[in-house]
């Protein structure tokens, strides 16, 4: 993902986060490389489609599974495992421009160079197979 399409995302969000800082930015394009060649997945689209939440997402059988808002990556995890990490102070609860709560989805500040990993490929194995809904 382009960094001038993540830098555009600098609404403030809560906590007054702006804009993501390069590395963060950095990690995210890192992150997605690493599932480029798997079956199924979506890498973001440099340049592609903006406005729409997940419109700039790595997503897996049509499925968003992580992107980047804020400054944070964003995952949508099984509810026992975004409450343990909400529980930890490693991330919050997803809240949309909109101010909407969207209860499946973990706000995760940068905690270390493994924590998004790890949290994207939870979030790759939790994403239904087709037809499971």
């Amino acid at each position: 993902m382009p960094k001038r399409a993540l830098a555009e995302d600098a609404r403030s969000g809560p906590g007054g986060r702006g804009a993501p800082l390069p590395e963060q930015v950095d990690s995210f394009s890192r992150l997605a490389a690493r599932f480029a060649g798997r079956p199924d997945t979506g890498l973001p689209v440099p340049g592609g489609p903006r406005g729409r939440f997940g419109a700039d997402a790595l997503k897996v059988r049509g499925r968003i599974l992580a992107l980047m808002s804020r400054g944070q990556l964003v995952v949508k995890l099984p509810e026992v495992r975004r409450r343990e990490l909400i529980d930890q102070g490693l991330g919050e609860s997803f809240t949309t421009g909109r101010g909407f709560p969207a209860p499946a989805w973990a706000a995760v500040p940068t905690h270390g160079p493994g924590l998004w990993r790890t949290l994207s490929e939870e979030a790759f194995t939790h994403v239904p197979s087709p037809g499971a809904g």
